[in-house]
């Protein structure tokens, strides 16, 4: 099919103090065809978008958006998404700074670029069951609100506008909405109390997750590169740890939990995989040992048979896996070997399929 380009940058309605676009009736952009705005654009008619959009000033939504296709926003100056009610993208592509005046739900994918896309509690970016996104980074994040639907692994790519500090949440056994955000903002401004098991913890940033489900639970885990491996949340007004990094009810997810990063006092070495039981991808948390040591990991089956073997450091263990495909639902053994001690360690996992 022949690509078809719009350039639409006339004035439609105007005044002394701006210019822009208003639809009032039915508009279509077919799959294949390349429309870019350079002016604002108010829609109050049906907005159907199956290619690929550029709005480089601000968009307002009155009325009815279907976009399967793909929507750019890459202005030279902040943007502007609002809207009467929810909008749904199939794509979105950030080429610039984009701030939501209404909630946006993702589909299918996010591509950050360049900018920041600034949400909040009554307009949060939100992510399908099955959407994805790629390209996070200091330069190109969330900063605000995310929620996510389904139950699939998910790292929420939120950030202060400057520092991308994000965090994941491990696979689940079920469907939940999970709403999370991030403040550069010292902890012990919330509470100074601090729980006796906590040997030192974050003093400059902290997040938040909420679930809608009162059963709910969550795995968190960080790409983190400091001697805090542990999670505190809190509890009651004093950071405690939460065991196994697990935010749940226990530690009033529905409400709302609020963590940081954290070291435990008595640290012990000890091994944990998760989400266990397991479709195949799972993350292997190594505690309570030197980043710099060296280990063996190994997986068997419950004959003994060796599924995995993976020798180096704890750092470079320390990691997501994935179990081969052609593996049967079964029960396996992680066996982590330590090079200075005597010592073996043990957890077992169970494969569901």
């Amino acid at each position: 099919m022949k690509k078809i380009i719009y350039s639409l940058g006339v004035c439609l309605v105007a005044t002394q103090l701006q210019a822009q676009v208003v639809s009032n009736a039915e508009f279509f952009v077919s799959e294949g065809a390349v429309v870019s705005f350079n002016t604002d654009v108010t829609n109050e008619g049906k907005f159907t978008n199956k290619g690929k959009v550029h709005f480089q000033k601000n968009f307002d939504n009155l009325s009815t958006v279907e976009s399967s296709g793909t929507v750019v926003f890459d202005g030279n100056s902040p943007q502007i998404l609002k809207s009467s009610k929810e909008l749904t993208f199939g794509q979105l592509f950030l080429d610039n700074d984009l701030k939501l005046e209404a909630p946006l739900r993702i589909n299918e994918g996010l591509s950050f670029r360049r900018g920041v896309l600034e949400s909040s509690s009554s307009s949060p970016l939100v992510f399908s069951n099955g959407s994805r996104y790629s390209g996070a980074s200091d330069f190109s994040h969330v900063k605000g609100v995310i929620s996510k639907e389904g139950n699939e692994a998910f790292e929420f790519p939120l950030g202060d506008g400057t520092n991308f500090r994000s965090f994941s949440v491990a696979r689940s056994n079920e469907n939940q909405v999970l709403t999370a955000s991030y403040l550069y903002r010292s902890p012990l401004n919330v509470s100074e109390q601090v729980s006796e098991g906590i040997d030192d913890i974050n003093k400059n940033e902290y997040w938040s997750l909420k679930s809608e489900s009162m059963k709910a639970s969550a795995q968190v885990s960080f790409n983190n590169n400091s001697d805090l491996d542990g999670v505190a949340y809190l509890n009651r007004g004093t950071w405690a740890i939460a065991e196994g990094s697990e935010l749940s009810s226990a530690t009033d997810l529905k409400s709302g939990t609020l963590f940081t990063l954290a070291r435990s006092r008595n640290v012990q070495a000890a091994i944990g995989v998760y989400p266990n039981p397991t479709e195949g991808e799972f993350f292997l948390k190594l505690t309570g040992m030197d980043d710099t040591e060296k280990i063996v990991v190994d997986i068997t089956n419950q004959d003994g048979g060796k599924i995995m073997h993976k020798e180096g450091t704890v750092r470079e263990l320390r990691k997501a896996y994935l179990l081969p495909e052609n593996l049967p639902a079964t029960e396996l053994t992680v066996r982590v070997m330590r090079e200075n001690s005597k010592k073996v360690l043990f957890q077992k996992m169970i494969l569901n399929k």
